[in-house]
């Protein structure tokens, strides 16, 4: 799983980025909240590992609460590096009291 994050955060190999981006899987793994989801389940196996696990999983979970907060705070920052999830989309969208979308 590590390796796959690996691999999607350097955008390398390509054969392996393409397999990825046509998965079903692949899809979320591109938005910020799929690599957030990803990275906290890393944490949790590392907290599982002894004394070094435990204190990876705290650095690791330091780190991601380090990027959702420069996330709220640049918000532009995160449209450059990560890719629009169908939910976050659809968040923008103004709804009726009916539950359709607005014009």
């Amino acid at each position: 799983m590590s390796l796959i994050m690996l691999f999607v955060a350097i955008e390398a190999p390509t054969v392996v980025i393409l397999r990825l981006e046509n998965s079903k899987f692949g899809e979320s793994l591109f938005t910020f909240r799929g690599r957030y989801m990803v990275d906290l389940l890393i944490a949790l196996f590392l907290f599982a590992m002894g004394v070094w696990g435990i204190i990876m999983a705290i650095l690791t979970l330091v780190l991601i609460l380090g990027i959702r907060f420069l996330g709220v705070k640049q918000p532009d920052a995160f449209n450059e590096i990560f890719r629009q999830s169908n939910v976050d989309t659809q968040a923008d969208a103004p709804y009726t009291l009916d539950g359709t979308a607005g014009a």
